[in-house]
C-alpha cells in the first residue's frame, strides 16, 4: 500500500489517500507523468489553479540501498509548455518515504494577494503556517530559517527570489545530508509553479517512523550489497567517485563537443584551467571546507558531488557539476573556477537553473552586453539576476526569452529549455536525444555520448537515443541516480530482484521496460495535447545553416527522423 497527501493549496484541506498499483509501486516519473497526464489539463496555465505540483519518491527509497532516494518533480512546465519531470537529490525522498509517503501533491492556487505559506509535514500532522518571514530572501537564507526553526534533519523544500517573481528559469531546492538547501530540481520553472501555489517552503519532519517492511529481508540485504560492488567494479561510476562529473570537461574537449562561445564552438583554449583535475587540485590545496567526495545523499557509494572552498578554505558552492562548468564556463568561455563557483553560488541562492541562466548569458554576450571571457561581467550579471532587476528577469528567463529580447539568433534550446553541455552538431546522438526529449533539452534523458562510434554520422542515432532514452528512463522510474545505470544498464536483474524482496512483487524486464515505454508515450501525448507540434521540436536555424568549426559539422537530422526517435 503507498499513501499520497493532497494538498489544496487555496483552502487549505489536506487528505491522504493509499494506492496498490504498479505505477505506485515504482514511484518517480513513472507516477509524476501519469499523475500529470491524469490530472492536469494539458492547456491550462502553468501558474493557474488548474496545474498541480506533485512530489514523487521511488520504490528503494528509505531503505539502505545506495542512490536510491532521489525525487521526481513533475508538473506542467512554464518554460516549454508541455509536460515536466525535474529530479533532485538530497534528504527529502527519504523524509517521505519514513513518513509513508510515497507522493505529496499542491494542488489548486490562492489569491495573488494571499501571503506565502509553509507547509509542514510530520507524523501526526499537517500544518500550514505563515511563510512571510522566508519572503524576499536568498535561498541560502531561507535554508538557514527553515534549520534553526525545524532542525537539520528535516527535509526542507524552498524556493529562491526568481521563483517568487514566477520566472521561467527558477528551480526548486531541496536539502541535502547536512541540512543546506542545495540539492536542485533545477529545469522546467517548476520554482514558479510552487511559487504561484504560494509556497514558499515545504518541511518533511524528521519524526517519520514508516520502517521498510522487507518480505525477504536475506536476499534484500544481499542485493544491497551487490548494488555497492557493481557501483565500485564499473569504471565509469570508479571516476565520477574520484573526480566527480568534471571529468566530463576533458573527454568533451578531446571529442569537440564541449560548448563554447554560446555553443559555437566545440574546445575551449584553457579547458585544463576548468577541468576535474583543476577542481580536485585546488580542493585538496584549500582544504577547509572543501572536499573532492561528497554524497548528495545516504546512502551513496558513488559521491559523486564536492565541496568548492574559497581561498580561505570556507566553503563556496556545493556542488559544481560539470554541466555548470560548461555552461557558465566554457559557453562563455570563462577560464577560472572562482569565478564559476560565485556564479554557481549565486544561481543556487537567485533559485535558477545554472544550465539556462548560463546560456541566457551566453546570447546576451552575443548581444553585445558583455565580453566572452570577461570575468567581472559575468559576476555582474548573476548579480543582476540574483537583484531582480530588468535585465536579471530576462537572464532568468532562459535563453530563448533572452534571445527574442537581445535579438539573437543562435539560441542553444529545445522547446525553450537550453541544451545540456554537448554541442549538438559534433555528437549526433546527443543532437538526436534533445530533439526527442518530451521535456525539452536533456542529458539524463537519453546519454548516448559515450556509445557513439561516429558521434558526427545521424546513421543510427535513432535506435541508439531510444535505447538509451529507456536506460536513462529506468533510474527515473526506480528514483535511482541516474549513474546506477551504468552497472545495470543491461541487465536489470539486480534493482528487480530487490523489488521482489521487498514487496514480494516480481516484475520481468520486459514487462519494467513496457511500463518505461508507456510513460514516454504519455508524455509525448500531453505534449501533443498542449499544442507542441513537431515543428516545436528543431534547433534554431543556425545549427542547420552554420559549421561548427572543430568538426565541420552542421546538424542534418531531418525533422522526419527525430519524430522516429519520439515514436513509442
Amino acid at each position: 500500500m503507498f499513501s499520497m497527501l493532497r494538498i489544496d493549496t487555496a483552502t487549505g484541506e489536506t487528505k491522504r489517500e493509499n494506492f496498490d498499483t504498479k505505477e505506485y509501486l515504482l514511484g518517480g516519473r513513472t507516477l509524476s507523468s501519469r499523475l500529470v497526464s491524469q490530472e492536469v489539463p494539458a492547456i491550462c496555465d502553468p501558474f493557474g489553479k488548474y496545474n498541480k505540483l506533485f512530489f514523487c519518491n521511488g520504490v528503494l527509497a528509505g531503505t539502505t540501498v545506495s542512490s536510491s532516494d532521489r525525487l521526481s518533480i513533475g508538473a506542467k512546465s512554464p518554460l516549454t509548455g508541455g509536460i515536466k519531470e525535474s529530479n533532485a537529490g538530497g534528504i527529502v525522498g527519504t523524509r517521505m518515504a519514513l513518513q509513508g509517503l510515497r507522493c505529496i501533491v499542491l494542488e489548486g492556487a490562492p489569491a495573488e494577494n494571499d501571503g506565502w505559506k509553509v507547509i509542514v509535514i510530520g507524523r501526526d500532522k499537517v500544518e500550514i503556517s505563515d511563510g512571510e518571514f522566508l519572503a524576499g530572501k536568498g535561498v541560502y537564507e531561507k535554508s538557514e530559517l527553515l534549520v534553526e526553526k525545524f532542525g537539520k534533519k528535516a527535509g526542507c523544500i524552498t524556493i529562491g527570489p526568481a521563483a517568487e517573481k514566477l520566472l521561467l528559469a527558477s528551480g526548486i531546492a531541496c536539502s541535502d545530508p547536512h541540512g543546506v538547501c542545495s540539492r536542485y530540481a533545477g529545469r522546467g520553472g517548476l520554482g514558479g509553479v510552487m511559487a504561484s501555489k504560494k509556497v514558499i517552503g515545504m518541511v518533511i519532519l524528521a519524526d517519520g517512523e514508516v520502517k521498510p517492511d522487507f518480505v525477504d529481508p536475506e536476499a534484500f540485504k544481499a542485493g544491497s550489497k551487490q548494488i555497492v560492488q557493481l557501483l565500485k567494479e564499473n569504471p565509469v561510476s570508479s571516476l565520477f567517485t574520484k573526480y566527480g562529473t568534471a571529468a566530463m570537461v576533458d573527454i568533451c574537449q578531446s571529442l569537440k563537443v564541449l560548448p563554447t562561445r554560446n555553443f559555437t564552438q566545440g574546445t575551449l583554449p584553457g579547458a585544463e584551467k576548468i577541468n576535474a583535475q583543476s577542481m580536485y587540485d585546488i580542493i585538496k590545496e584549500r582544504g577547509g571546507d572543501g572536499k573532492t567526495q561528497h554524497a548528495c545523499m545516504n546512502p551513496c557509494a558513488i559521491q559523486c558531488s564536492n565541496v568548492y572552498p574559497d581561498k580561505d578554505g570556507k566553503l563556496l558552492c556545493s556542488p559544481i557539476e560539470y554541466e555548470t562548468m560548461a555552461l557558465m564556463g566554457s559557453n562563455l568561455c570563462i577560464e577560472n573556477l572562482d569565478v564559476i563557483a560565485e556564479m554557481n553560488r549565486i544561481a543556487n541562492d537567485a533559485g535558477v537553473d545554472t544550465l539556462d541562466v548560463g546560456a541566457a548569458i551566453g546570447v546576451a554576450m552575443e548581444a553585445g552586453l558583455a565580453e566572452f571571457g570577461d570575468e567581472k561581467a559575468v559576476i555582474e550579471l548573476m548579480e543582476e539576476v540574483r537583484n531582480i532587476t530588468p535585465l536579471g528577469r530576462i537572464l532568468a528567463s532562459g535563453c530563448k526569452v533572452a534571445a527574442k529580447v537581445l535579438g539573437v539568433r543562435h539560441v542553444p534550446h529545445i522547446l525553450g529549455q537550453a541544451l545540456p553541455a554537448y554541442e549538438p552538431r559534433g555528437t549526433k546522438g546527443m543532437a538526436m536525444t534533445y530533439l526527442s526529449n518530451p521535456m525539452g533539452a536533456d542529458h539524463t534523458f537519453g546519454f548516448t555520448l559515450r556509445d557513439e562510434d561516429d558521434p558526427t554520422s545521424k546513421e543510427g542515432k535513432v535506435e541508439l537515443s531510444k535505447k538509451f532514452q529507456v536506460i536513462g528512463s529506468r533510474m527515473d522510474a526506480m528514483g535511482m541516480c541516474n549513474f546506477v545505470r551504468y552497472s545495470v544498464r543491461d541487465d536489470m536483474t539486480p534493482l528487480l530482484d530487490l523489488i521482489k524482496a521487498r514487496y514480494d512483487v516480481e516484475i520481468s524486464a520486459s514487462e519494467f521496460d513496457d511500463f518505461v515505454k508507456e510513460t514516454l508515450r504519455i508524455e509525448h501525448q500531453f505534449n501533443t495535447d498542449a499544442g507542441i507540434t513537431a515543428q516545436d521540436y528543431r534547433f534554431t536555424e543556425t545549427f542547420y545553416e552554420e559549421t561548427q568549426p572543430e568538426t565541420g559539422e552542421k546538424i542534418d537530422i531531418t525533422d522526419e527522423e527525430s519524430a522516429q526517435a519520439r515514436q513509442w
